[in-house]
């Protein structure tokens, strides 16, 4: 294992923010995966229990998805479509009513996740802090962040902020 000051770990520790803590820790760099394994640049096995933060509950580069995967991309699918009406998403939404909505009589809609403006605004005000070591921001009134916490407590829409439902402090609201 090695440290994180190793020479394999400096262009991390020199270039990257430092605001994602947790996988500062980590003893390796990584290069391959598979399953519920991740193998380091020396050919390390680790049990990887991180998931990509849960986003992995197939595990890595399962043989499945991953040729299904290649086999969209050489056909040249769609590979960012954000909320674009595509072949893709026609397919998944028959396929979402027909095993799962429709057997269950669910009357739900489907939200798909994707790129939000929240995430910058709440890392820029995780990066302000922590560089001026302040807490408190100045925001503008009819400015509109985002719906998290921190988005919100900088959000001068107050019918927005109510939504938060709790009070959302260390912002100061000016007019713009």
């Amino acid at each position: 294992m090695k440290p994180t000051n190793s020479p394999a770990m400096s262009i991390f520790e020199s270039l990257e923010s430092e605001v994602r803590s947790y996988c500062r820790s980590w003893p390796a760099v990584f290069d391959r995966a598979q399953g519920a394994r991740l193998t380091d640049e020396d050919g390390h096995s680790y049990l990887d229990f991180f998931a990509g933060a849960g986003s992995l509950n197939y595990g890595h580069n399962n043989p499945v998805l991953k040729r299904a995967l290649i086999d969209y991309i050489e056909r040249d699918g769609i590979t960012h479509g954000l909320d674009m009406a595509t072949t893709a998403k026609r397919a998944f939404l028959e396929t979402f009513e027909n095993v799962i909505l429709r057997p269950r009589d669910l009357p739900y809609k489907v939200m798909f996740p994707g790129p939000t403006g929240t995430n910058a605004v709440e890392s820029a005000l995780k990066l302000a802090r922590k560089v001026k070591g302040r807490e408190s921001v100045v925001s503008f009134t009819n400015a509109f962040h985002g719906m998290s916490l921190g988005s919100l407590a900088v959000t001068g829409n107050a019918f927005k902020r109510a939504g938060a439902g709790i009070p959302l402090v260390h912002g100061t609201p000016m007019p713009f």
